[in-house]
């Protein structure tokens, strides 16, 4: 059996296990332009003191650790909920109306939701008896409206808005410890001949991303690093309790 070079693709998916059992579905993570494996070793040396020259009596190598690294390409709202310890949530398009919020002149009024400019919009005082005017008091941006400098809208002034919220998805970061994952890579050999690969990582705990890009030149990226951990459910002779990888001749 022998595999004389790889150049691998495929598609990965993702799994919350608990107690060896996955606990939904295995879920595809969109284009990946890397997955990797690294092994850390903890040596222990016995040296020989007996003779000047030194050396080596005895060595004993066991395995610390074994890391997975994933450079994704699609940044979705469930992938940033695995980067950032985060829940994801759908929202659907709806009208809302009285949302209340404080206004400055030249500041931003986020609004509570993303706003479909494409629909009626509309920005009153507290009491709801005026109807400010759009590019006089107020300009409409992607998350809300400025206030214009020169407008009737006061310093500190309550204004209360109405619009439709755009079908979207809302991630709170940093809201759990981290879910343990099933990782299985779907994949085939390029370089030989396009034959089926599979890698099952049977329990990964990724870390909290240590690099995501929000603005910048080039296509964004989303770096998951995370440990490959035992797997105590699984139990038989010769099966490994972390990593099957499993290549056609």
């Amino acid at each position: 059996w022998r595999i004389s070079a790889t150049l691998a693709s495929g598609q990965i998916y993702l799994g919350v296990v608990s107690n060896g059992a996955l606990t939904g579905k295995l879920a595809a993570i969109g284009n990946v332009d890397k997955l990797s494996l690294a092994v850390a070793e903890d040596t222990k040396e016995l040296l020989d003191y007996t003779s000047a020259g030194g050396g080596t009596t005895n060595k004993i190598i066991r395995i610390k650790s074994i890391d997975a690294s994933i450079t994704l390409r699609d940044i979705s709202p469930d992938n940033l909920a695995i980067a950032l310890r985060g829940t994801s949530a759908a929202i659907t398009s709806a009208s809302v109306t009285s949302e209340a919020h404080t206004a400055y002149k030249g500041g931003l009024v986020q609004f509570a939701f993303i706003p479909d400019t494409t629909q009626t919009l509309t920005v009153k005082d507290n009491a709801e008896t005026t109807t400010y005017v759009k590019d006089t008091d107020y300009t409409v941006v992607r998350n809300g409206v400025v206030i214009l400098s020169g407008g009737a809208i006061t310093d500190a002034a309550t204004v209360k808005v109405a619009y439709t919220k755009k079908a979207a998805h809302s991630l709170e970061g940093l809201v759990n410890s981290g879910f343990d994952y099933r990782l299985v890579f779907d994949g085939l050999n390029e370089a030989q001949s396009s034959k089926p690969v599979s890698v099952t990582l049977y329990r990964v705990k990724f870390s909290p991303t240590a690099g995501l890009d929000l603005i910048g030149d080039d296509f964004g990226k989303l770096d998951l690093k995370g440990s490959v951990l035992q797997d105590t459910s699984i139990t038989g002779t010769g099966l490994s309790q972390y990593v099957k990888i499993s290549m056609v001749d």
